[in-house]
C-alpha cells in the first residue's frame, strides 16, 4: 500500500494513505505517547498507520480520534487498539450497534473491489466522546478537539495542535475535490466553516487533499454562503435548482464545482 509522510512541524505530521480512497491521517507526538487522527478504512490501512507512527516514535500510540463517523475516517479504530478512540457524541452513535454494521455495509456496496476487506471491519465506535469541545494532553503537547457544527454530516469536529496553528479540520474542508454534499447540511456548512476559521490557524489539513490556508477556507464558506442565500431566495427545490446553470458559471463553481446541485437538494431535505 502506498503512503506518503509530511512534518508539519515538530512532532506533527500527515500522512496520506492510498488505500481504498486516499485520506488524511494525523499524527501529533508528545512525551508521553501518540495520537492518531482518523484511522483509514481497512485492516490494512490501520497496520500501515501503525507502522508510519512507529517509524516517527517509539511512544505509545494512546489516542485515535474520528473527525467524524465516516468508515473512511473511522473503521480502522479496531486494530490500533489498545488506543483509546475518541469522537463526537453523533460519531459514536453513527458506528455503534445495528447502525455501524449497516453503514459499513453501505461502504461494502459503495466500493466492491474492496468489499471483502470492509465486511471485515469490526465496527469500533469511540469510548470517548464530547458534545461542544474537550482537551487531550500528550504531555507537554495539548489537543483542542472541537464541535462548530453541522458541515459534512452532524458531527464533524476539528482538532488543534495547541499553540502551533495546525488544524486538522476532517471533512469540514475538501481540497481533492469538491466537498461532499450528500449527508450535508449546507445552510449550516457556511457558517461552521466561519467559526473553524475564529480559530486563527494559519494550516488547516482537510480530510483528503493538500492542507490550506485561510484565503482557501474562507472560499469554501463563501461557497456555501451562496448556495444558501440561492436556496432563501427560491424558496423551494425547483426554485432553487433553477439557479444552478449560473451558480456553475460563478465563483462557487471552483469549489462545489457538481455537488451544487446536490447541495441544493440537501439544502431543503435537511431544513
Amino acid at each position: 500500500m502506498e503512503a506518503s509522510i509530511t512534518e508539519l512541524g515538530t512532532g506533527i505530521y500527515v500522512a496520506e494513505i492510498m488505500g481504498v480512497f486516499a485520506v488524511n491521517v494525523g499524527i501529533v507526538v508528545g512525551d508521553d505517547g501518540a495520537c492518531v487522527i482518523d484511522t483509514g478504512t481497512t485492516q490494512s490501512e490501520a497496520e500501515k498507520i501503525s507502522e508510519i507512527v512507529a517509524s516517527v516514535t517509539d511512544k505509545p500510540l494512546i489516542y485515535v480520534i474520528n473527525t467524524h463517523y465516516h468508515g473512511d475516517h473511522s473503521f480502522g479504530n479496531w486494530w490500533l487498539r489498545p488506543a483509546i478512540a475518541v469522537g463526537h457524541n453523533r460519531c459514536r452513535v453513527r458506528l455503534l450497534g445495528a447502525a455501524g454494521e449497516s453503514h459499513r455495509d453501505m461502504f461494502a456496496r459503495m466500493m466492491p473491489r474492496a468489499s471483502e476487506q470492509i465486511l471485515a471491519v469490526v465496527v469500533d465506535p469511540p469510548t470517548v466522546t464530547f458534545e461542544e469541545e474537550m482537551s487531550l494532553h500528550l504531555g507537554n503537547v495539548s489537543l483542542t478537539l472541537r464541535y462548530f457544527g453541522r458541515a459534512h454530516t452532524d458531527n464533524d469536529i476539528a482538532i488543534t495542535v495547541d499553540g502551533t496553528g495546525h488544524c486538522f479540520a476532517g471533512d469540514i474542508i475538501e481540497e481533492s475535490g469538491p466537498p461532499v454534499a450528500i449527508e450535508s447540511f449546507p445552510a449550516d456548512w457556511g457558517p461552521t466553516v466561519r467559526r473553524l476559521l475564529a480559530t486563527g490557524a494559519s494550516s488547516y489539513i482537510p480530510g483528503h487533499g493538500r492542507a490550506v490556508g485561510a484565503a482557501f477556507v474562507a472560499e469554501q464558506a463563501a461557497a456555501f454562503e451562496d448556495v444558501d442565500a440561492s436556496c432563501q431566495t427560491a424558496q423551494s427545490n425547483g426554485g432553487a435548482e433553477a439557479d444552478v446553470p449560473s451558480m456553475l458559471t460563478a465563483d462557487t463553481h471552483r469549489v462545489l464545482q457538481t455537488q451544487v446541485p446536490t447541495a441544493i437538494a440537501r439544502h431543503f431535505a435537511s431544513a
